[in-house]
């Protein structure tokens, strides 16, 4: 019996890649890389945490003196704090649904807390309900609009995105917000597990 020969084949000489070329490979690695990292959201002022159903995107929490905007009818409304010694926080969330077909949102103010994962935690406030008219327009007006408020529906693959007010002690933590309506997502400021 014989076995087939298999002559062995010569391939063509290759030749080194050339430097341009490796430069811009590696120039359009580095731009890929940077675009990637924009493209994820590398804010550091916003902070998210993912639930079973939606997603909680919320900025650092600013505190303020006052919230001033214009409701529905064209009137001008203003919420202060409710005594001295507390102050206005206000939190710009954004809720993202991208699995539940519609989710109808209801927020109130047991939907989002602000506060301290150790200590006391301050329910939002109805920006509506506690507001006081004014006669003229406030300075820096619809500054934090729109307000997240009321009942929402939110379909699949959708977002929301609003203010939220908190009437906080002066001096509490605001290390973290926490969200409790459809699913139970907390958002942290700050890394209180980093020890």
């Amino acid at each position: 019996m014989r076995i087939p020969f298999h002559r062995a084949v010569r391939s063509a000489p290759t030749r080194p890649f050339p430097r341009r070329c490796e430069i811009s490979f590696a120039a359009a690695l580095v731009m890929a890389t940077l675009l990637t990292v924009a493209a994820c959201g590398s804010d550091p002022g916003i902070h998210y945490a993912r639930g079973r159903s939606i997603e909680i995107h919320a900025t650092n929490p600013v505190t303020v003196e006052k919230v001033a905007f214009t409701d529905t009818e064209g009137g001008h409304r203003v919420v202060r704090p409710r005594a001295s010694n507390r102050e206005l926080a206000v939190v710009k969330v954004t809720v993202v649904n991208r699995t539940s077909t519609v989710m109808p949102l209801l927020i109130e103010p047991d939907s989002a807390k602000l506060g301290d994962r150790r200590g006391e935690r301050i329910v939002a406030v109805d920006p509506f309900g506690v507001s006081a008219t004014a006669d003229v327009e406030v300075d820096e007006e619809n500054l934090y609009s729109p307000l997240l408020w009321g009942e929402v529906p939110l379909e699949r693959q959708m977002q929301v995105q609003g203010w939220m007010v908190f009437d906080v002690p002066k001096g509490l933590t605001l290390g973290s917000l926490f969200w409790d309506e459809v699913d139970e997502v907390t958002v942290d400021y700050i890394e209180y597990f980093r020890r």
